[in-house]
């Protein structure tokens, strides 16, 4: 445990010394809001949407709209692509990539310990501030059971660029994440609150059975001057693999069964 944790601590380190000095990803599949968490997208899970932000000014004036690829490798390994689409008469493309690697895996009392690094890239114009380019971070994440509110995550870590205010080389970001599955929708639906290290967000996500994911979010409420709203529209097939991995089950089980059954008629 401890020659693990002083590897992560040294690659960390590498990591924040090779990038350059920065916002970020918007709903990502393994993360919050804007913050990532200690969690990775399992072996042969994908994700694809597109995600739009709207600055509050009048008629909602819209940022630049990203498309973002994620998929999950070895269960320990999450890359991602974005292409940002031009805004307006701007003619400018960037197409950007994200590498994240799960270190430790929650389990008893460990947390689920992941680094990575958002928006490796450039031609990344500076008025975009929602993809700053070369964050690195590390990333802890924890599952709670509580009275009352049950289940419920939460996640902290460090890193540097986006994460920092003003000045400062390294900054912190926390944010607190429960799902909910009513009855009578008989989806997923979570709701999320974090601290981005510059702003405080709120927002939730609706997961239809189909891997169909609708999510609306409030960026920097600490700045009512400075609020920005978001919306995006993704699809993963986790739910499907899910599907997949319970009929195999009540497969092999309805198999064993009949062997059982067979074995007992012979016997008789």
């Amino acid at each position: 445990m401890v020659k693990k944790l002083y590897v992560l601590s040294i690659v960390f380190t590498v990591c924040l010394i090779l990038v350059v000095p920065v916002n970020g990803e918007i709903f990502t599949e393994s993360g919050l809001i804007d913050i990532p968490s200690g969690k990775v997208l399992k072996h042969g899970i994908f994700g694809v949407g597109v995600y739009a932000p709207f600055q509050n000014s009048t008629h909602f004036k819209r940022d630049p709209v990203a498309f973002r690829v994620n998929f999950g490798m070895f269960d320990r390994i999450e890359i991602s692509g974005t292409h940002i689409l031009p805004q307006d008469n701007d003619a400018s493309r960037s197409f950007l990539g994200h590498l994240k690697a799960q270190i430790l895996e929650e389990s008893g009392k460990i947390p689920d310990v992941a680094i990575g690094i958002d928006n490796l890239g450039d031609n990344v114009i500076q008025e975009w501030d929602t993809y700053q380019p070369n964050s690195a971070y590390l990333a802890i994440s924890k599952t709670f059971n509580l009275p009352l509110v049950h289940l419920i995550s939460g996640h902290i870590g460090i890193g540097n660029n986006r994460f920092a205010i003003d000045d400062n080389p390294i900054g912190m970001f926390v944010g607190i994440s429960k799902v909910f599955r009513p009855v009578f929708a008989r989806d997923d639906i979570k709701l999320s609150l974090e601290f981005d290290g510059v702003g405080i967000n709120a927002g939730i996500q609706h997961t239809a059975n189909s891997g169909l994911r609708i999510s609306l979010g409030v960026e920097t409420l600490n700045r009512p001057e400075e609020i920005r709203y978001f919306a995006a529209i993704s699809w993963s097939n986790a739910k499907l693999m899910e599907q997949i991995a319970g009929a195999n089950r009540l497969a092999q089980q309805a198999a064993k069964l009949a062997r059982q059954a067979k074995k007992d008629t012979t016997s008789e």
